[in-house]
């Protein structure tokens, strides 16, 4: 992943970390997963073994289950809060400045007919726009920037917890 999209994975796993229900659930059986395929265990016995230790402290196949369902609706919870974000962000940052523009120039229309006096009022204010479009322009890029980057943490990150899903059901049949 990128470094946008990195931030966003870790943004995302804080998130669910936040969110992390007691006892040994979808979570803690992930990362016991991911440590046993680090030392070289094939996914299947990786799952397995993850799935008997959990099941020692209480974990069923239907809590496993259920609690990674859990953690995928608390991903779509984040979405839903970066969705907000990214809106109030356009607002404040797209909208604000283009209203800003067109009041800017409504005021040069004005202008231009006293040009003989007003000259220095209408070269501010054409600064003024084009220094407001180049932040609507940024502002609009890092905006399509930061949601592609959510977007491709949140399906990588949904993508492994149905893959897992998927795992839990065929080895756990």
């Amino acid at each position: 992943m990128s470094g946008t999209n990195n931030r966003f994975a870790t943004a995302l796993m804080k998130a669910l970390e936040k969110k992390n229900l007691d006892g040994f659930d979808y979570l803690e059986w992930k990362q016991s997963v991911g440590r046993l395929t680090e030392i070289g265990m094939d996914q299947d016995t990786a799952i397995n073994s993850a799935f008997i230790t959990g099941s020692s402290v209480g974990l069923t196949k239907e809590k496993l289950i259920k609690t990674a369902n859990y953690y995928a609706e608390v991903l779509q919870d984040e979405k839903a809060q970066f969705m907000r974000s990214l809106e109030k962000h356009l607002v404040d940052n797209v909208e604000g400045k283009a209203k800003q523009t067109g009041e800017l120039k409504k005021k040069i229309a004005n202008w231009e007919t006293k040009i003989e006096q007003l000259r220095e009022q209408i070269q501010a204010a054409t600064e003024q726009i084009e220094s407001a479009d180049a932040q609507i322009t940024a502002a609009r890029t890092k905006a399509e920037e930061n949601q592609r980057g959510f977007e491709e943490a949140l399906q990588v990150i949904t993508t492994t917890i149905n893959e897992d899903v998927a795992d839990i059901r065929r080895v756990l049949a």
